[in-house]
């Protein structure tokens, strides 16, 4: 019945095992080099020092031995590990494609989004194709050499607990070593994470950078210290203010809206102009200027939790990316601050409600009224997404009945989506008529002619919204702004062919990397509750994204009713500008993680702050 001989372990792990993952474990870490998405030839991308080989090299090889001892045989754990690390590598060169940001642990929680995505809108890289087809079929036709029967179960154990343990001394002695890492040549600019995965490899760097994956208390930090901070009764400024009048507050962000066709080499007819209705706003406003975001050409999420809270995604999130993952309970913002002065809070989203885990975010924010793409029941689709004009109609409609249904102020939020990135002549099937200055390529000239016709869609119904609100005779307010730029190709990308060459040089080109346009305008009746005095910037200056909300909330006087949004606002006066990589303080500029004096201070106190608001 049972035939022992057979199912029994019939040989010990030997030479030809350690073979066999050796000469793998080279063929993929070759792979990796000319994968990797930099604009070095293929000679420039395979030479590289010894020690990055090695240190390449050494995690295929580990993992090679696990899987081998996980399922037991030797061909199908090199094919296995083989399609493991060519996955990985392909999904890092699309992302730097298509987000200017290598692949970092974080990004798997996402994944289910970037695939619901890539089905819309995945325009494929012929050249990932071309390697990872090669290198899969060759590993295939060399794993037939190396056939062989299951190992010992001992021998599996011995392999398994050896690698474990090989792998966590090496991380701790050898691939969370900053000495180790910074003494490891780079090509490129030190503030420019992709030019680190370039240099120093796929496999190290993302090694290296998992420690950046756990957000940990800043040093220094005491929980009562935050406690006593935060904890002081705001009940009589909140029944002041719910005792008076409130404006009504609409606050849409606009998928990967830009002015960028405001530059001067673009040419458009005065039916075509993409930001007609956004400078008819900003001529009418309170108050403009520009956001840095947290982002570039993705990571709606991010900007929206940094407007929202208060706090910086490069602070509370791990890989310093994906801050709604970050949200594990109800946390402080800037919905529950309105929800506490007696504002009905609502928020649309028109895609999936799983997107950054929304569904789950949204009311740990204090958002208790949330429309998404499931409860739309006849969507209108247009590049993928629900368009702008369904957008607009759900919104009003929304924002509409909410006002004349409830005896209470509302806060209505919105972000639209139908141009979510990549752009080419498919997604719309037509491309908005310009002219350019610039020659430019086929590829290029389709990035911007399809960008710009989702930003006249944008534009159209931001003008809607805006005429909507300006026929009211109940007072409100209305702010706007765009999330992150888009990604317009790569190698060279759409901006370079307009020479615009997005960087980290300086804090100068950083915050053209990562900002976008804001605008706050109110209807006649509403422009009396917004105070632009209490406001220290200047029409047309930079501040950073998280500053956005203490902007309004001082405008309106609410400020006052929550401890962090004050400190928040206080801050803004002495560092406007906390990016990825620099800090301003209004006449210095410091690297991020390099700041001195007073800004020092000031940061590490924030940062301090915000760990307590959004973990504790």
């Amino acid at each position: 019945m049972f035939n022992k001989e057979k199912n029994s372990e019939v040989r010990s792990f030997n030479i030809i095992d350690l073979v066999s993952q050796i000469l793998f474990s080279l063929i993929i870490t070759l792979a990796m080099l000319l994968l990797a998405p930099s604009d070095a030839g293929v000679v420039g991308k395979i030479v590289r020092s010894p020690v990055v080989l090695i240190l390449n090299f050494l995690p295929v090889f580990l993992t090679g031995i696990l899987f081998q001892g996980i399922f037991g045989r030797r061909r199908f754990a090199l094919i296995f590990n083989t399609i493991f690390y060519l996955i990985l590598f392909t999904v890092h060169r699309t992302k730097v494609f298509y987000r200017s940001a290598p692949f970092r642990m974080s990004d798997i929680g996402l994944s289910l989004e970037a695939f619901k995505m890539s089905q819309n809108s995945f325009h494929p890289d012929v050249i990932s194709i071309i390697i990872f087809v090669t290198f899969f079929v060759f590993a295939i036709f060399i794993s037939h050499f190396f056939k062989s029967e299951k190992l010992k179960v001992r021998d599996r154990l011995l392999s398994i607990l050896s690698i474990l343990i090989g792998s966590a001394l090496l991380f701790n002695f050898v691939y969370s070593k900053d000495t180790i890492y910074n003494s490891l040549p780079l090509m490129g600019n030190e503030y420019n994470l992709i030019d680190h995965f370039n240099s120093k490899g796929f496999n190290f760097a993302f090694i290296f950078n998992l420690k950046k994956s756990f957000v940990r208390a800043p040093e220094g930090y005491n929980k009562k210290e935050m406690e006593k901070i935060d904890r002081v009764d705001h009940g009589e400024e909140i029944s002041v203010i719910k005792y008076n009048p409130r404006p009504n507050i609409i606050w849409i962000m606009g998928e990967a809206f830009t002015d960028l066709s405001e530059n001067p080499q673009f040419h458009f007819s005065k039916e075509n102009d993409p930001n007609y209705n956004f400078k008819r706003l900003k001529n009418n406003s309170v108050m403009y200027g520009r956001i840095v975001t947290p982002s570039f050409g993705g990571g709606t999420g991010d900007t929206e939790f940094d407007v929202l809270t208060g706090a910086l995604t490069i602070d509370c999130a791990p890989d310093e990316s994906f801050a709604f993952n970050a949200i594990k309970r109800d946390v402080s913002s800037l919905p529950s601050i309105l929800d506490k002065i007696g504002y009905k809070t609502m928020a649309f989203h028109p895609g999936y409600a799983w997107f950054y885990g929304r569904q789950n975010v949204y009311p740990k924010l204090c958002f208790k009224d949330n429309y998404f793409l499931e409860d739309i029941e006849n969507p209108e689709i247009k590049g993928g997404y629900v368009s702008e004009r369904q957008f607009s109609e759900i919104f009003i409609n929304r924002f509409l009945d909410a006002v004349n249904n409830s005896d209470e102020p509302i806060f209505s939020y919105g972000l639209d989506i139908q141009n979510h990135g990549p752009y080419f002549y498919d997604k719309y099937g037509e491309n908005l008529p310009y002219e350019c200055d610039s020659t430019l390529s086929n590829d290029a000239a389709n990035n911007f002619g399809s960008y710009f016709l989702g930003v006249k869609d944008m534009d159209i119904m931001l003008g809607e919204v805006y005429d909507m609100m300006m026929s009211l005779e109940e007072p409100t307010i209305m702010v706007f702004y765009g999330d992150h730029l888009p990604g317009l190709g790569n190698d060279p990308s759409a901006f370079d062919e307009i020479g615009i060459k997005l960087s980290n040089d300086d804090l100068g080109k950083e915050i053209e990397f990562y900002s976008t346009p804001y605008v706050i305008v109110a209807n006649e009746s509403g422009k009396g509750f917004l105070n632009r005095e209490k406001v220290e910037v200047k029409d047309g200056n930079a501040i950073s994204a998280n500053y956005l909300s203490s902007i309004v909330l001082d405008m309106l006087n609410y400020n006052k009713v929550d401890n962090f949004f004050i400190y928040n606002s206080e801050l803004r006066k002495k560092l406007p500008i906390i990016s990825r990589n620099f800090i301003f303080d209004g006449i210095n500029t410091y690297p991020r993680k390099d700041v001195k004096g007073e800004a020092k201070e000031l940061y590490e106190n924030y940062k301090k702050y915000e760990y307590y608001r959004i973990n504790e």
